[in-house]
């Protein structure tokens, strides 16, 4: 079945520049606002403090897709009110602080519901602690941390966002959904998009897949810092493994990176590196 045509577009909504390292120091430059459209579905990227957050366009509402700072919610808000309906859900890609310190008050800021997948869900409810990344280098972190603009905690994350998506946290949500979202089912609200379970980076990773517009919201499962590259940064090298392998077949011809521009074009998945 052919893929939808996609169109994107930049959004005539307020941009802040980006931090001055973050435009000279990674090759592929800043990330920058997006729209991405095909058939029935809009994607639109929002660059934040510490991470991408991505607005889904359901017929009724909008799905967040990671809210990294406090910080980031009047841009994001500034988005929603241009799209022109309501937030319904807000999903985690996975439980790390800088994709998770401002989920909390993004969900009482826009009245939304927290939505985990099934391994994230467990070990919240449970009061217990994911691994964290293993391996990682001073060298990679500092270059890392550099290429994204050398960010700084905010002061608005300072008061509640430490408790979220650190090694020591216990992640205690206060906007829990109900529902709990389980490798290869639909997402609530969101016609023709699944999620996926795809470990490595974290145990808890996870993409959201819209197998009709071939759109790929990959959270740090993918990077763009270099033109589109894994993440060298790992949990579990071997459920890595699996996930690329899983994602290398799928079709996709836009991906959404949890850091970095949005890669658009055919074969994708196919000329990722590390």
């Amino acid at each position: 079945m052919p893929l939808s045509q996609i169109v994107q577009r930049v959004p005539p909504v307020y941009e802040k520049p980006p931090p001055f390292l973050a435009r000279w120091f990674p090759p592929v430059g800043p990330p920058s606002l997006s729209q991405v459209e095909t058939e029935g579905t809009a994607v639109v990227s929002v660059p934040g403090r510490y991470c991408m957050t991505h607005l889904v366009e359901g017929p009724e509402s909008l799905v967040l897709v990671d809210v990294g700072s406090v910080a980031d919610i009047p841009r994001i808000e500034a988005a929603v009110d241009w799209l022109g309906k309501p937030v319904s859900l807000i999903i985690p890609s996975h439980l790390h602080f800088d994709h998770i310190m401002g989920i909390e008050a993004a969900a009482k800021h826009f009245d939304a519901k927290i939505a985990l997948s099934q391994v994230a869900h467990t070990f919240v409810s449970n009061g217990k602690r994911l691994r964290f990344v293993r391996g990682l280098s001073f060298p990679t972190a500092v270059r890392v941390w550099v290429w994204q603009g050398a960010p700084f905690f905010a002061a608005e994350d300072m008061p509640g966002g430490f408790r979220f998506g650190f090694p020591w946290s216990r992640n205690p949500f206060g906007a829990l959904d109900n529902r709990v979202l389980r490798d290869g089912q639909a997402v609530p609200g969101l016609d023709g998009w699944l999620l996926l379970e795809t470990p490595g980076h974290a145990d808890d990773a996870v993409c959201l897949y819209n197998p009709a517009g071939g759109l790929l919201i990959a959270g740090d499962t993918v990077r763009n810092y270099q033109g589109g590259e894994w993440n060298e940064i790992m949990t579990d090298p071997a459920a890595y493994e699996n996930t690329i392998a899983r994602l290398e077949a799928l079709d996709v011809q836009a991906v959404f990176p949890g850091h970095g521009p949005v890669l658009v074009g055919q074969g994708i998945m196919q000329r990722l590196h590390f």
